[in-house]
């Protein structure tokens, strides 16, 4: 697969239950370990905001963009949130009556216990990191926004913001 070129006009920070992130490698491992093996290893989020996703797809015009992630339902959380994974976003797909359309190891497997929700879009991420040094969220600015979020502020969906380096 080509590497697409990257924007840094904009990117998404958008929150993920820790649960999921933490459990990701296994979903990567498995994919890793299939025959053939897929490469590079692919994640599947659900989402209901299907209109940020469609406007991340238009704005990006084909290049990947990066996903700053603030971790949910973390046993730890701070006063300041902070966004405290980074992976490479790649598109979004249409569920298929709130499923994903996919190959079921793109999904990490704490997503399993997810029954009871229905997701109107699946964003797709590759390089899946946790950050050396978390971003506080109020560095994150929104997208065609003048001002950053607010200390206390915390992303209860996707979001489209200005790239932090930019």
């Amino acid at each position: 697969m080509m590497e697409n070129p990257k924007t840094y006009a904009f990117a998404i920070l958008a929150p993920v239950p820790e649960p999921h992130l933490l459990s990701a490698q296994e979903a990567i491992a498995a994919q890793l370990a299939a025959d053939p093996p897929e490469i590079p290893p692919v994640l599947a989020y659900g989402s209901k905001a299907f209109e940020v996703f469609r406007k991340a797809d238009e704005e990006r015009a084909g290049r990947s963009v990066d996903i700053f992630i603030y971790a949910s339902h973390a046993k730890e959380q701070t006063l300041k949130p902070q966004a405290t994974w980074k992976a490479t976003y790649i598109k979004h797909v249409d569920s298929r009556r709130g499923r994903y359309p996919g190959k079921a190891y793109h999904r990490p497997p704490s997503t399993e216990q997810d029954k009871q929700d229905y997701w109107a879009v699946y964003w797709l991420v590759q390089d899946l990191e946790k950050l050396a040094t978390s971003i506080p969220i109020s560095d994150f600015r929104g997208y065609d926004k003048k001002a950053d979020y607010l200390t206390n502020f915390v992303p209860e969906g996707p979001l489209l913001v200005q790239h932090p380096q930019s």
